[in-house]
């Protein structure tokens, strides 16, 4: 009796353990075998990025008057100046509003940098500030007049030169102390005219080794003047003494890390040669462009005819009268780019420096596609006065 009963118990357990293993699923030849777990690899090396895939490989500039420059960098874009009216003592928001329309159609509007407080190229800063809200650098007094006007306090930077402004990742801008013009056989000391900058661009190409450059100077003329430090507020007791212009300069390309300046877009066009004897061989510039054109009244048939956009420039710009400049220039090897009409453009590249098609900006205004007009043209005012006696 026990022997059965301890068997059939048995048996009993056998047939629940097989029973368990099967709803396990254990205990069947016919189940596969457990999978090892995987083995870690190391995951593919990334595509390292190319810091400079996004960088410009060209700057397209596009001139408007008097020292009004636009300058396009990839996706920056800026103003020097912007004085599109040229008379009144208070900013012409439809002029403004009209110039920001036509220039946007060929890129953007991001800042903004005034060489100068005169109303030639400073009076419509304050409005253009207001309609865009994008910061302003400018002398000091610039900067009162945009607060004056009604916009924020830090929406305009005060420069005194010396600044390096770094813009993007691409576009650096570094202000530089320079001087306003002088008369013939003037010969300034430091302390004549107002608070004058130019600037010195440079953009990072997509070749590691090549910056593009352009000093832009809104006024000045003088060759040893260039050497002379500006003295602000002289004989008071806020007197202060920057650099002289030529170590001003010469202090931003070192500090560029460029070995030459590509294009310098000198104003005003008169005496420019003297700081052109200077500038051109010391700085192994390429291009010139000569501006502050188009800024007085002519007289054309008889009508006197002003600074008018839309009128086209009223006269031309003739390297026949400047033989000086344009003498230099071809023993220098620097070859002009000389504006025509309003709303020119160009293209600097590391290969060249070209006119560009500008046909629908220039639209706005009803300038033709190319050249001179629509209003015809007279002589140039200063026709005469662009080189003295003794340049």
């Amino acid at each position: 009796m026990k022997v059965t009963s301890f068997a059939r118990n048995a048996t009993a357990v056998a047939t629940l353990l097989v029973a368990g293993l099967a709803a396990c699923g254990g205990g069947s030849d016919n189940e596969p075998a457990p999978t090892a777990p995987p083995v870690a690899t190391n995951p593919p090396p990334e595509t390292p990025v190319d810091p400079l895939a996004k960088a410009p490989a060209e700057v397209r500039t596009t001139w408007f008057g008097i020292s009004n420059w636009h300058y396009q960098a990839g996706d920056l874009g800026f103003i020097l100046d912007g004085e599109v009216v040229n008379s009144g003592r208070t900013p012409t928001p439809a002029a403004v509003t009209k110039a920001l329309e036509a220039l946007k159609l060929r890129g953007s509007v991001d800042f903004f940098l005034v060489g100068h407080e005169h109303g030639d190229h400073a009076l419509q800063i304050p409005e253009y500030a207001k309609q865009t809200g994008k910061p302003i650098y400018a002398p000091a007094n610039v900067c009162k007049a945009v607060v004056a006007y009604g916009n924020p306090e830090g929406q305009c930077v005060t420069i005194n030169g010396g600044e390096t402004l770094k813009m993007n990742d691409f576009v650096t801008v570094r202000v530089v102390r320079w001087l306003h013009s002088l008369d013939c056989d003037q010969i300034g000391t430091g302390s004549e005219g107002v608070e004058t900058f130019g600037f010195l661009i440079t953009v990072q190409t997509p070749q590691k080794e090549k910056l593009l450059s352009i000093y832009a100077s809104d006024s000045g003329a003088g060759g040893q003047d260039l050497f002379i430090p500006r003295v602000v507020a002289k004989g008071t007791a806020s007197e202060k003494t920057y650099g002289a212009p030529f170590t001003n300069l010469a202090n931003a390309v070192s500090e560029a890390n460029i070995e030459n300046i590509d294009l310098w877009q000198g104003g005003p066009e008169s005496r420019v040669v003297n700081q052109a004897r200077v500038l051109m061989p010391a700085f192994k510039m390429k291009y010139f462009q000569p501006h502050h054109l188009g800024t007085r009244a002519t007289s054309v048939d008889g009508v006197s005819v002003g600074f008018k956009l839309e009128y086209g420039l009223h006269f031309p710009y003739l390297p026949s009268e400047v033989p000086k400049l344009t003498a230099f220039m071809a023993t220098e090897g620097v070859e002009a780019q000389n504006p025509l009409n309003y709303f020119d453009a160009w293209v600097l590249n590391k290969d060249s420096y070209r006119t560009a098609d500008n046909a629908n900006v220039k639209a706005v205004y009803g300038l033709p596609a190319t050249g001179p007009g629509p209003g015809k043209q007279g002589p140039n005012p200063r026709s005469g006065q662009l080189e003295c006696t003794n340049d």
